[in-house]
């Protein structure tokens, strides 16, 4: 799936690149040059229908030149002067950072604290998930979703809501229909409560932040208004919706009255 978002975006920056170079090729376009020790701002035109072609062809240049310069390792912005790191030289910041983030994880799992964390919101989770038995493995999954977004750990907690939604899945009786359970938990995962952000520090870190944790209080206000945010406007749409029979009362059901499902 990513593959095809990235294939996508890759198609309509070439189309984008092209139509703005026949656009500033046909009407002009803005350029800054220093006169006499001052910048100014003047339009070039293209009168002539070779000038045009040699206008889109610099443009051509200049976009694959960009293209080359980010996905490198660091380049220097030709405005700024400055060099900056390019597409695989924050990958490789962002991999180091993020393996040492999903390592304490794997310690913490293999610990039990992630369970244990767990553990200590299984009381909201009743409150949440009311319809969601707390000894099905979707509520595992999802507590450990939820445990892995607190910590920030946004690669770690993707699967694990994967997971979680097939399962809730399982106990939905109508299949084309999303149950109250699957809505309150993608509100959970869109405005998740984030006591470490492990992903934005990352960025910060790859991208020359000073100070890459100060960020953490702003974070912990925003996402804490979201998540109750969400939660209220979640609970108010189930009282407007009824919840579709799960699959286990409909299969309690055909088991009582055989004669009626037949029927």
């Amino acid at each position: 799936m990513l593959n095809h978002v990235f294939a996508f975006l890759v198609v309509v920056g070439i189309l984008v690149g092209l139509s703005s170079s026949v656009y500033h090729a046909k009407y002009g376009e803005t350029v800054q040059r220093v006169v006499d020790g001052r910048e100014v701002t003047e339009v070039v035109q293209y009168p002539t229908v070779s000038e045009k072609l040699k206008a889109i062809a610099k443009a051509g240049d200049r976009i694959t030149q960009a293209a080359i310069n980010v996905s490198g390792f660091r380049y220097t912005d030709p405005e700024t002067k400055q060099e900056k790191a390019g597409a695989v030289g924050l990958a490789i910041d962002y991999i180091g950072i993020m393996a040492l983030w999903l390592g304490f994880m794997k310690i913490a799992e293999a610990a039990g604290l992630i369970q244990a964390l767990a553990k200590a919101i299984a009381p909201v989770f009743r409150f949440l998930f009311p319809r969601v038995p707390v000894d099905h493995p979707a509520a595992g999954a999802m507590l450990l979703n939820i445990a892995a977004n607190i910590l920030g750990l946004d690669n770690a907690a993707t699967p694990l809501g994967i997971k979680a939604m097939r399962e809730l899945q399982e106990l939905n009786g109508q299949k084309d229909t999303a149950t109250n359970a699957m809505c309150m938990f993608l509100a959970l995962n869109t405005s998740s409560l984030t006591l470490l952000p492990a992903s934005v520090i990352a960025w910060r870190v790859a991208s020359g932040s000073t100070a890459p944790t100060t960020i953490i209080v702003p974070i912990l206000i925003a996402t804490t208004c979201g998540k109750i945010a969400a939660i209220v406007a979640s609970k108010l749409f189930e009282r407007l919706s009824p919840e579709p029979p799960s699959s286990a009362e409909i299969a309690a059901t055909a088991s009582a009255n055989p004669k009626e499902v037949c029927e």
